[in-house]
């Protein structure tokens, strides 16, 4: 196994203790926190995820610039936000770094 296959599945039970999950098979890679709110240390684990597309998670904890790192992931194809609080100067800078940017209300 390489480093880097190590390093997710660390970092993935993390995010399993914390009451998230995830799938990441050869199709998809895609983390779900949507209903833990979850503060920067742990949202910032994710910034570690090599091969990661989505992330959806409760952003009600988040502070704007652990959006922008989340935002940053190489090949991170969505970014879905639950309970955020984005002013609309900050959405379009998360849009204009790469990702889509999803905002929902669950």
């Amino acid at each position: 196994m390489d480093t880097t296959m190590r390093d997710n599945e660390d970092i993935l039970a993390v995010i399993e203790t914390t009451g998230g999950g995830y799938v990441w098979d050869a199709e998809v890679f895609a983390v779900t926190l949507m209903d833990t709110p979850v503060g920067d240390d742990e949202a910032l684990l994710l910034c570690k995820l090599a091969g990661v597309q989505q992330i959806a998670l409760n952003a009600s904890r988040l502070s704007f610039s652990t959006l922008q790192c989340l935002a940053r992931i190489p090949g991170l194809n969505s970014l879905v936000l639950n309970h955020s609080s984005l002013d609309p100067q900050q959405f379009d800078t998360l849009v204009m770094i790469g990702p889509e940017i999803v905002q929902v209300n669950e």
